[in-house]
């Protein structure tokens, strides 16, 4: 990944869990909430941190089902509130940006998906919580670690 300086300033869309709900206001007001829509929208918001230095954290999940207003995938349905809090509480200051995969047809089973080829970020699974330091990617968290609160503490250094 390339280097980056200073905090990314991107206006803040769509302030949403990803499982589907309004976010409710943070106890950290200061923790920025940026809807990534498309995977070319993750990746300028990427490149932007790096070019800055800069550090945030992007979260990959399943997009909401119409049908039902929540996330299609069970394991980012569980890891939500876990991952919302963390994040809030022990990383207020970071951007936290937001990248649905799609719709379940869009991802399973789709080698070619964007988020799968893409360099940077080259998905495996979701959820996946990406933190990126110094314009540096320092590590990922994957699946059920994303719904593990004493491991999502960890990551983000709250241990």
């Amino acid at each position: 990944m390339g280097s980056c300086g200073g905090v990314y300033t991107g206006e803040v869309a769509h302030v949403r869990h990803f499982a589907g709900a309004i976010a409710a206001p943070s106890k950290a007001p200061d923790m920025a909430i940026l809807r990534c829509a498309t995977p070319a929208e993750a990746g300028s918001a990427l490149e932007s941190v790096q070019d800055r230095q800069g550090s945030a954290l992007f979260l990959f999940f399943g997009s909401e089902d119409p049908a039902t207003g929540q996330s299609w995938c069970p394991d980012c349905v569980t890891a939500d509130p876990v991952l919302r809090r963390a994040c809030s509480e022990l990383r207020p200051g970071i951007p936290l940006h937001e990248c649905p995969v799609g719709l379940r047809a869009d991802w399973k089973n789709q080698p070619a998906h964007a988020y799968r080829l893409h360099p940077a970020f080259h998905l495996e699974r979701i959820p996946t919580l990406v933190l990126i330091e110094g314009g540096c990617e320092r590590g990922r968290l994957v699946e059920g670690d994303c719904a593990d609160r004493e491991r999502v503490k960890a990551f983000l250094g709250g241990a």
